[in-house]
């Protein structure tokens, strides 16, 4: 019986083991729906778009990627030329590529931006009284920015639009796309 128990447990814990080991651990994505006046996605444009970081006074401060975080906004083309060039090793692109097509990503999207963990979130270290260092996670806020008709426009990116590529995750369970009109 005791065999039996311990076998179990050592299950359990191996089960949980393997789901925390993800190659794409600290990933994350924003897929971004580009849509004319009428709503219908566009197939191209010659604008360009930007992720921006904003309302982060302490981003100079943070341990990993110190400073206001910048990141171009690419083409489904250029994200998957980036997934083969970032996860070629054990044919794990072919993995992302396959559980993002699953969550219709590619189908309701045509821009994207990657992030890295220290992208997505700003890691201080705070007082401490003690020998442990007290780490402080704050998860940086971002907008879209782009020129159209010689104006800068911003849009605010929220929280439920930034997916975690996380094995372990099931951010893409609810997947919706981020939708920009360009007007």
């Amino acid at each position: 019986m005791k065999y039996i128990l311990a076998l179990l447990l050592a299950l359990v814990l191996f089960n949980r083991s393997i789901a925390q080991l993800s190659p794409f651990d600290g990933s994350y994505l924003i897929p971004i729906k580009l849509v004319d006046k009428n709503g219908n996605m566009l197939k191209s444009t010659k604008t360009k778009f930007y992720l921006q970081e904003v309302d982060n006074k302490l981003a100079d401060s943070c341990t990993s990627n110190p400073g206001m975080v910048k990141n171009k906004v690419i083409t489904t083309e250029s994200y998957i030329n980036e997934i083969k060039l970032k996860w070629k090793v054990n044919d794990y692109s072919e993995e992302l590529k396959n559980k993002l097509t699953k969550a219709n990503v590619f189908i309701n999207s045509n821009m994207f931006v990657s992030l890295n963990q220290s992208e997505h979130t700003c890691t201080l270290i705070g007082k401490s009284e003690t020998v442990y260092t007290n780490y402080i996670y704050l998860k940086r806020k971002f907008v879209i920015t782009y020129m159209l008709n010689n104006k800068i426009i911003n849009v605010k990116v929220p929280n439920t639009a930034i997916y975690s590529l996380s094995n372990g995750s099931n951010d893409l369970k609810k997947f919706k796309p981020f939708v920009i009109k360009l007007q």
